[in-house]
């Protein structure tokens, strides 16, 4: 009972081992759309008091360099959307930089990521138009599907841009 209990754990070892290293090692571009959610309230030197709570349509373009199946880092460009009501319009987009860690579980991996983010925004309101830029937070997680060098991945991100900005993606990626 003993040796088949040894077999067993070993097995189960040996399978655990073998899925931390199956995500591919070395540079890898990709590309996501999805939907970005700005929220900016409160009041404002420039806008007096202003709530905005919008969704568009955003995109990503990214790539990074896979050190292991553990540690990666990364770093894109990102367009928010141009979201609006009526009141109000913005034009958000920014360059990303993140260190990315991820637990490969077979061929897929759940992956966290935390960095910063270089933003513009260009805002309208009322006739008023304000351009305002800043380098803040962002993070994410995200659950990636690998099929060999290539890899389809769903995430979320939160950048500190304006109140905040939620971005919701799907994508590919190919690791060369």
């Amino acid at each position: 009972m003993k040796h088949i209990t040894l077999l067993i754990l070993s097995l189960m070892f040996t399978l655990v081992c073998t899925s931390v290293q199956a995500k591919d090692e070395g540079l890898y571009f990709g590309a996501s759309v999805g939907s970005a959610s700005i929220e900016q309230s409160g009041s404002d030197a420039d806008l007096g008091d202003f709530d905005f709570n919008e969704n568009d349509f955003a995109w990503k373009l990214f790539g990074g360099y896979q050190f292991s199946g553990l540690l990666a880092i990364e770093a894109g460009y990102v367009d928010l959307g141009s979201p609006s009501d009526s009141r109000a319009s913005v034009d958000p987009y920014g360059l990303d930089v993140f260190a990315v860690a991820g637990i490969p579980l077979g061929p897929v991996r759940v992956f966290g990521k935390l960095g910063g983010i270089y933003w513009d925004a260009d805002l309208e309101y009322i006739g008023k138009n304000i351009s305002n830029d800043g380098l803040d937070l962002a993070a994410g997680i995200g659950l990636e599907f690998e099929l060999g060098s290539i890899a389809v991945r769903g995430e979320v991100e939160y950048f500190d841009i304006l109140d905040q900005t939620w971005m919701y993606t799907v994508g590919a990626t190919i690791t060369f």
